[in-house]
């Protein structure tokens, strides 16, 4: 009895300090989330890295808190602050070249211990922005005229045409001077017509008429 009585107390003597280590140790935060994730592949239009933790950081401590993103060739990719927002911490980043991104992380653990931690994903780059028709025009169309330019040139070009060929030939005055003949002739006419109408009822003869002789010589009638 003595003898398991001496062993049970090496065993809880030899496991009392695994326990006491163990227990401060099962406090630590730890990485929950983040985005992007781990060996992911996104555009290369996302502007941030953010890591989720299981609880917030230790206030009053952030200068110990660090996000860092390099791409392959080991160069900085996150510029600012990292930003803090209850059990999040975020970075802006610069992942318009495509490639491989590694991200490391460092934060305080409300036990007051630093964790920290890294992992890899892929942008697959910046969007090409497609090429605008404006930015080079065709010089053939450029050069091209218009139908509206060509519609306007035409009528400009043969106005000078369409004036003569609309344009009437002016007789009014030859009318007005074969009216004035014709007007003078029927009026001479006329006159002449009256005057040998008057003529003949009055017993004048007519110009150029004989007299009659036996008239003259016997006289009148008795």
């Amino acid at each position: 009895m003595r003898l398991r009585a001496l062993l049970a107390t090496v065993v809880v003597a030899a496991l009392a300090p695994v326990v006491l280590l163990a227990a401060p140790a099962s406090a630590h935060d730890v990485l929950v989330s983040s985005d992007p994730a781990a060996d992911a592949s996104v555009p290369g239009d996302v502007d941030r890295v953010t890591l989720t933790l299981s609880e917030p950081p230790l206030s009053g401590l952030q200068t110990g808190i660090v996000i860092s993103v390099t791409d392959a060739g080991g160069a900085e990719r996150s510029t600012g602050d990292v930003r803090i927002d209850g059990n999040t911490i975020a970075k802006d980043v610069d992942l318009a070249a495509a490639g491989s991104y590694r991200v490391q992380w460092r934060s305080v653990s409300v036990d007051g211990h630093p964790i920290s931690g890294e992992y890899r994903f892929t942008s697959t780059g910046a969007t090409a922005a497609a090429p605008t028709t404006s930015a080079s025009p065709d010089p053939a169309v450029t050069s091209a005229p218009t139908p509206t330019a060509t519609a306007a040139a035409a009528p400009e070009a043969s106005d000078e045409a369409t004036a003569a060929a609309a344009t009437p030939v002016d007789h009014s005055h030859h009318t007005v001077l074969l009216l004035i003949v014709a007007l003078v002739i029927v009026g001479f006419a006329a006159v002449v017509g009256i005057r040998a109408l008057r003529d003949r009822r009055n017993g004048v003869p007519a110009d150029g008429a004989e007299v009659d002789g036996s008239a003259d010589e016997h006289g009148p009638d008795r």
